[in-house]
């Protein structure tokens, strides 16, 4: 495996984008067309939290994936810097697609938490008018090719995040605000495939989430896949005792599953 990292300058912020780039098997499937994904942690945009980082990347290049790691700026950086980290580290991996064997029109993001909203927003704010001026060229190079969303912030149900990712003012946090970065508002026909999962005993950010940008995608024809677990709660990352000590070795919680379900998706788009 190939391991280094490039960082992703935006303005006054560098964001690292570590990449784990697997060795070819010599019988297998995939050789110089290889899918590739960007892992985005969560951590409220107070932090990127380690659990849903390497760990991620690893399992996504055991099943042949080139993976990344995107550490984004996180608060006091406001809106819009860690989406156009993440939207360039997308355009970075594209331009770099020959050079690292993937191929450039299978690109996905895979998100936890607030890293799932800034994974949703790079699907659903690629286009949008609030980032002219602010991405250099053909817009379509920053777009990614499929969603992994793992019990995502969409909307102000988780609001902590909003208060770290906008501003600490809650008078700045006004219904345009709202409802731009509510994501379930900002599906469109472009925003690519999805997978999604959550628990239903989530109590950090609700199931409701997943469900409202789910219903997002049924409305505008976008293909997606969701699963519901009944407990694991949040933050449970793999699901294994890999990333929580409390899971144990014998019996991992049944969402430990969300990997290779994702992996099906992602190879089916």
């Amino acid at each position: 495996m190939k391991f280094f990292t490039h960082e992703i300058k935006v303005g006054e912020f560098c964001a690292p984008l570590r990449a784990y780039l697997p060795d070819g098997a010599p019988h297998g499937f995939f050789k110089s067309n290889r899918p590739a994904i960007i892992v985005f942690p969560g951590g409220g945009y107070s932090l990127t939290y380690g659990g849903e980082a390497e760990p991620i990347a690893l399992a996504y290049a055991a099943a042949g994936f080139c993976a990344f790691v995107l550490d984004y700026s996180v608060y006091p950086a406001r809106f819009p810097q860690a989406l156009l980290e993440g939207l360039r580290s997308i355009r970075f991996v594209r331009e770099k697609a020959e050079e690292y064997g993937i191929d450039p029109n299978r690109i996905s993001v895979c998100g936890f938490s607030a890293g799932g909203h800034l994974a949703a927003c790079t699907g659903t704010l690629w286009n949008h008018k609030c980032l002219d001026g602010l991405l250099e060229g053909d817009r379509t190079l920053y777009r990614p090719n499929t969603l992994v969303l793992s019990y995502p912030v969409i909307n102000p149900l988780h609001r902590g995040s909003f208060l770290n990712l906008f501003s600490k003012n809650e008078d700045e946090l006004t219904e345009e605000v709202v409802e731009l970065l509510s994501l379930e508002y900002q599906v469109s026909s472009d925003t690519p495939p999805t997978f999604l999962w959550h628990n239903s005993d989530d109590a950090a950010v609700p199931v409701e989430s997943s469900l409202v940008f789910g219903l997002a995608l049924t409305r505008n024809k976008i293909p997606f896949e969701m699963r519901i677990w009944e407990s694991g709660g949040h933050g449970c990352c793999l699901g294994t005792y890999v990333t929580k000590e409390a899971h144990r070795i014998e019996a991992p919680l049944d969402c430990h599953a969300w990997v290779s379900e994702s992996v099906k998706f992602l190879l089916r788009h």
